[in-house]
């Protein structure tokens, strides 16, 4: 779906939910709602990338609620006496209608695309499960820095936990990203000399190598931990975000393949 049609199918999605909070007001309150959630993470999304990128006031309801569940007990938890079912939809309905007549009016279309990081939980410390639900956090919000900022621990925190198992010394900040991420290619036989690694792969791990390194270097630039000297917009933090998620898949998947083939051995 484009981004008018997920607009579109959660404004559809939300009437529905308020339709049936209404209903079991009047009736059985236990009932459960049966509206999906799929679209409105994304609707969210796209109406966040709009409001910072043109000025547009997000509803507050949008800036405080995660799933359509939260969203109806956020529209109707201050409702006046004289305030209606109709009413709250009409709230709704004016919300998303102002960013679909904008997308309509200019022509455009949103498209909020991620890569899932396959991070294994059994190998993942709490930091760097954190890490993982802030870069996505930051980024939904429109923290395109923090998003740079937190991309950046997550790649830290795995390369140092991967160690970790391998040799029992955690290295966390006693090196550099870059270097830190040199050490665990050591530890994985990932280093681009290794005469039995595939040429392919060696070029694959050179790519891999600049990512760490643009990571960063982008972090020191536009990072929130330092003074930004570029602004930070919503492609940059996407595509820093999505390499990421790609880094650490990588590591891990190859983390976990040596260690089934008998390769790897963990420290402890």
């Amino acid at each position: 779906m484009n981004a008018i049609e997920i607009l579109e199918q959660t404004k559809a999605n939300l009437a529905q939910a308020l339709d049936e909070c209404f209903d079991n007001r009047l009736g059985n309150p236990f009932a459960d709602r049966k509206v999906a959630d799929n679209s409105y993470q994304e609707s969210r999304s796209i109406i966040k990338v709009i409001a910072n990128e043109r000025g547009l006031t997000i509803p507050d309801f949008i800036k405080t609620s995660r799933t359509i569940d939260e969203a109806v007990d956020d529209l109707t938890n201050e409702l006046r006496e004289y305030d209606s079912q109709y009413t709250v939809k009409n709230i709704v309905r004016a919300c998303f209608n102002e960013y679909i007549d904008f997308l309509e009016d200019e022509q455009l279309d949103v498209k909020i695309i991620h890569v899932k990081s396959e991070v294994p939980e059994h190998l993942t410390f709490e930091h760097i499960k954190e890490d993982l639900a802030k870069c996505d956090k930051r980024f939904e919000e429109g923290d395109y820095s923090g998003t740079i900022t937190s991309a950046r621990s997550l790649v830290e925190g795995v390369c140092n936990e991967i160690i970790v198992n391998i040799t029992g010394e955690s290295l966390k900040d006693k090196l550099d990203l870059p270097a830190l991420f040199t050490r665990v290619r050591k530890e994985l036989n990932l280093n681009t000399d290794n005469p039995k690694l595939e040429k392919p792969l060696k070029q694959v791990l050179s790519g891999l190598i600049s990512i760490v390194n643009g990571l960063a270097e982008i972090r020191n630039e536009t990072g929130d931990a330092h003074h930004r000297r570029y602004p930070v917009n919503k492609h940059h933090a996407l595509v820093v975000i999505n390499s990421a998620k790609t880094v650490v898949t990588f590591l891990f998947n190859t983390y976990e393949y040596q260690l089934d083939k008998g390769t790897l051995v963990k420290a402890y």
